[in-house]
């Protein structure tokens, strides 16, 4: 019996790996064993809120007292609130010898907010230069009256001279289409207009153009006569919206149409551009101005209109825009070609494709027409 038992204790000392080993309780490590998964009951996964961002409104502004800029700061932070933004508290700081101050905001907003606005700040020039320069002034004016009618706040417009002839730009309010999202930025950004040689003569002019902000419902924040490259003054808007993180989306583009008529004379083109405005009224695109352009030997026109812009699916869709009808028929006559021209306008415009510019080509035995017209979204021609 005691030799079976040796010779049993014997092979599993010796053949056996696991009791062959030397064997010491702290040769083993506790973190090296593996834990068998706890149950956990089903539900949504634990989230946690990410903490709020806070950013710091700061000012280039500078006073002699401190008892100067805390004054200027409580206003700040009214102006800072009255435009939708949450304030968190400002201090005064020293700025060199003189003293500034320092606003903490919350540099963003719920979707649902109504300030601040999202808007762009945009500027039109036809480009064309007018002669004599004077000539800009009254162009600049029917324009900008034009933006307005289309319910497009101007915040400032002005005309540039280059000899005897003259440019002018206008400055206009567009809303900005932000794609849906939980929150928006605040965005603090500045516009300079106006011309004026001395600097109290734009100090007087900035409650005019922080009134044309406001009216229009973007809060402006301050205004300050700043110089300009060309010696005289401007005056510089501080003002505040919500923008999104894809970049600028303009609820309205301004699109060219080139006209197809030539005249001889540039003044008769620039007539028949003219003339073509109300058409694009009629056809329900705000037309903004027309110029006279070459067109080989002679002259044509082109006219400058606006559309709605709707963002679907990463692309621009416009709510209009010019397309050409081009006959398929050819006419012995060129009166013959006319006469069919006419009956293709009525017919374009009685199913509310309004033409606004037409064409007859072609020589004696070949004569064709085509025709463009304004297309809305969702509207097609009718059957040839």
């Amino acid at each position: 019996m005691l030799k079976n038992t040796a010779a049993a204790l014997s092979f599993f000392l010796f053949t056996v790996p696991a009791f062959a080993q030397t064997f010491a309780l702290n040769s083993y490590d506790a973190a090296a064993i593996p834990g068998t998964p706890a149950a956990r009951p089903h539900g949504p996964a634990p989230v946690t809120p990410p903490g709020a961002a806070i950013a710091t409104y700061t000012t280039d502004e500078t006073f002699t007292f401190e008892s100067q800029a805390k004054p200027a700061m409580d206003a700040r932070i009214a102006a800072l609130q009255a435009a939708g933004i949450t304030t968190l508290g400002g201090r005064v700081v020293p700025a060199g010898n003189d003293y500034s101050f320092a606003i903490d905001y919350v540099p963003t907003v719920k979707d649902g907010a109504a300030l601040p606005p999202a808007v762009l700040v945009e500027t039109y020039s036809n480009g064309a230069s007018y002669w004599p320069s004077q000539s800009a002034a009254a162009a600049m004016n029917d324009c900008a009256a034009d933006f307005r009618a289309a319910r497009l706040s101007v915040v400032g417009s002005r005309t540039e001279d280059s000899g005897a002839n003259g440019t002018f730009s206008v400055d206009y309010l567009v809303g900005d289409a932000l794609p849906r999202a939980p929150q928006y930025d605040v965005k603090f950004r500045t516009y300079t207009g106006g011309k004026f040689t001395f600097e109290n003569e734009a100090k007087n002019n900035i409650p005019a153009y922080l009134a044309l902000f406001r009216q229009a419902g973007v809060p402006a924040i301050r205004g300050e006569a700043v110089p300009r490259p060309d010696g005289n003054y401007a005056v510089r808007v501080e003002y505040a919206v919500k923008a999104g993180k894809e970049g600028p989306r303009p609820q309205y583009s301004v699109v060219r149409y080139d006209g197809r008529a030539t005249f001889p004379f540039e003044k008769d083109a620039l007539a028949a551009g003219k003339a073509a405005l109300p058409l694009f009224a009629r056809a329900g695109v705000p037309p903004l101005s027309a110029v006279s352009r070459p067109a080989g030997n002679d002259y044509s026109y082109s006219v400058d209109f606006l559309v709605q812009n709707f963002y679907q699916h990463g692309a621009v869709v416009p709510s209009a825009a010019v397309e050409t009808y081009q006959a398929q028929e050819t006419f012995t006559f060129e009166q013959d070609a006319k006469k069919a021209l006419a009956d293709k306008t009525s017919a374009f415009d009685a199913a509310g494709l309004t033409v606004v510019g037409s064409a007859v080509t072609g020589q004696l035995g070949s004569f064709s027409y085509s025709l463009d017209y304004v297309a809305k979204a969702g509207q097609s021609a009718p059957a040839r």
